[in-house]
């Protein structure tokens, strides 16, 4: 390579690298705007009655459309036809804003064994306590579940030695009904689960509300029991 030829190049060079540190401020103030934008808009708003028709059936369709305004908020990917493929419940209780769920089965297979879903809590949203049993004749073992938190924050319980001050405020229609009391805080990227079979477990969403990934073994609704006898699968 000739004198000239490497002038060249290093003038070549020198030219990127001035106009990368010309883009890179202009990129992070970008990135500040956008955190900006993320996090100054208002907290979701919304009441139990917007889920309920004029005799009180539960709108599924309404609560969807909440959570997937928390998973836009939260950038998480949203499938196509996101409605079609999702899920939402109340239990049959009546105060969704308070007991409910709502997300994601990508894979529920009895086959083999395997079930993959995501789970959107809303602000202060809570699962009921339950456990989850074998259906021998049907060929269903006990499901075992881990949880995988994606966004905002959980707290989840189980069974062993009780927490003493509760992070979270159960709604009053279910403090009678709970016994699990051992409390396990999960942040985004934190992993926990259930540590045996036929464990009581329940959760309730922090102030931001909560997107998280279970991972477990084949589900099935008819093999949940709970300890409030009012709750409807």
């Amino acid at each position: 390579m000739n004198e000239k030829t490497k002038i060249r190049r290093r003038t070549a060079c020198a030219t990127i690298l001035a106009g990368s540190s010309l883009l890179l401020p202009s990129r992070a103030e970008a990135q500040r705007g956008r955190r900006r934008t993320v996090r100054g808009r208002a907290p979701l708003s919304f009441s139990n009655s917007d889920f309920y028709d004029g005799d009180g059936a539960f709108d599924a369709e309404a609560a969807k459309e909440i959570y997937l305004e928390m998973l836009r908020r939260a950038h998480f990917p949203i499938p196509e036809n996101p409605q079609e493929k999702m899920y939402a419940k109340d239990w049959g209780l009546g105060e969704f804003t308070n007991l409910g769920l709502g997300g994601f089965v990508w894979v529920d297979s009895q086959q083999h064994n395997y079930c993959a879903l995501e789970m959107i809590l809303l602000p202060g949203q809570m699962v009921p306590e339950h456990w989850h049993v074998a259906d021998e004749a049907a060929g269903i073992g006990i499901k075992m579940e881990s949880w995988h938190v994606r966004w905002g924050q959980t707290f989840t319980y189980g069974e062993g030695e009780p927490t003493a001050n509760l992070a979270v405020t159960p709604p009053e229609s279910q403090k009678e009904f709970i016994t699990a009391l051992k409390e396990t805080p999960l942040g985004v990227g934190d992993v926990a689960g259930l540590t045996k079979h036929l464990e009581k477990h329940w959760q309730q969403a922090g102030p931001q509300g909560c997107i998280l990934t279970e991972p477990s073994n084949y589900h099935s609704d008819d093999c949940m029991r709970y300890t409030n006898p009012n709750i409807k699968v």
